[in-house]
């Protein structure tokens, strides 16, 4: 905890001319995670804490309530993420969603719900706290690993075919059961498979299907 207090005094004092503070709650399950966030934001001199919020407790009205300047949100511990969309309509306060998963498919659930933000929980404290900045301000920042995530699956090398194969798949269905439905042998089924397997570089059917349910592809 003392690093992170020591980053953030640091940071603050780079940042200075910010005219005043920003007014931050955090929505986050109680745990390491929100304690981490919280020590950072009270450390920090142009941030100030307008509140802890379960993401399943009653976010709207203690928004309303405290009225902050931002949201940051534990985007994976949301149960549906279109939740933090109905957040935004409290003054507009934009939000800042935190995932563990740097996915396009993670993204553009992030940018489905209308947030400001987007940024992996491992980011250092100093470029969680610039990205703060940079939304609060009124930028709109998407952490670059998921940026280039979003760039490298822009291109679908799945075939028309093998989508159908995947999507089949991700329902559970059998081999047999794919042929069946697609009008294909099992032979063609399989050999769908494999060259899906490869292109997503898994192991088996179920991590190739996730792998492409992530990048979108299916």
């Amino acid at each position: 905890m003392a690093d992170v207090r020591k980053v953030a005094r640091s940071t603050g004092q780079l940042a200075g001319g910010a005219p005043g503070q920003v007014r931050v709650a955090v929505i986050a399950n109680p745990g390491l995670l929100r304690t981490v966030l919280v020590a950072l934001l009270d450390a920090t001199p142009d941030f100030v804490m307008a509140g802890e919020v379960d993401p399943d407790g009653d976010v709207e009205s203690v928004l309303a309530a405290r009225r902050p300047d931002l949201l940051l949100v534990d985007f994976d511990a949301v149960g549906a993420p279109s939740a933090s969309a109905g957040w935004c309509g409290v003054d507009g306060c934009p939000v800042v969603a935190l995932t563990a998963r740097c996915t396009v498919r993670a993204l553009r659930q992030a940018l489905g719900a209308r947030v400001r933000g987007v940024v992996a929980k491992d980011v250092p404290p100093e470029e969680l706290l610039d990205l703060l900045r940079a939304v609060a301000r009124g930028q709109r920042m998407i952490d670059p690993l998921m940026a280039l995530a979003a760039l490298d699956a822009a291109v679908n090398p799945l075939s028309e075919r093998e989508r159908q194969v995947a999507a089949a798949a991700a329902e559970g269905l059998r081999t047999s059961e794919i042929a069946a439905q697609l009008y294909l042998s099992p032979g063609t089924v399989r050999n769908h498979l494999s060259t899906l397997l490869r292109k997503t570089g898994a192991r088996n059917r179920w991590e190739a299907v996730q792998r492409a349910r992530d990048a979108c592809w299916i």
